[in-house]
């Protein structure tokens, strides 16, 4: 063999020396890229499991919330009606006062006027 033919066989195996090593690295962050993608993947699952667990929090709370506002309307509307008949009742049980105060007054001073003219 010459010279030129040595030169040329060094200068392939340095050439597949330095492909063997790129093969190496870009196999090595191919399976870096790969658990790196796993982890997404993992990491995503998780995210919408707690997003599924989150959403389903929220419509329970939204459904007891309705609730709650619907029961607070009830005892709102039930206690406005209550304290509207009390005061109606109490109006009446004060113009009932009065109209018997007003008759015993009546009453009193007819007796007291029956009392005068036996004296």
């Amino acid at each position: 063999m010459d010279s030129s033919g040595i030169g040329s066989v060094n200068e392939l195996k340095q050439e597949i020396e330095r492909l063997t090593r790129e093969l190496d690295q870009a196999s090595s962050e191919k399976i870096q890229s790969a658990q790196y993608g796993l982890g997404l993947l993992e990491e995503k699952k998780s995210l919408l499991q707690r997003c599924e667990e989150l959403e389903s929090l929220y419509e329970n709370t939204r459904n007891e919330l309705d609730i709650t506002q619907e029961a607070l309307a009830k005892f709102q509307t039930t206690h406005k009606v209550t304290k509207e008949s009390g005061i109606e009742q109490e109006e009446s049980l004060l113009n009932e006062s009065a109209a018997m105060e007003t008759s015993l007054n009546s009453t009193i001073l007819d007796l007291e006027n029956d009392l005068k003219q036996v004296k």
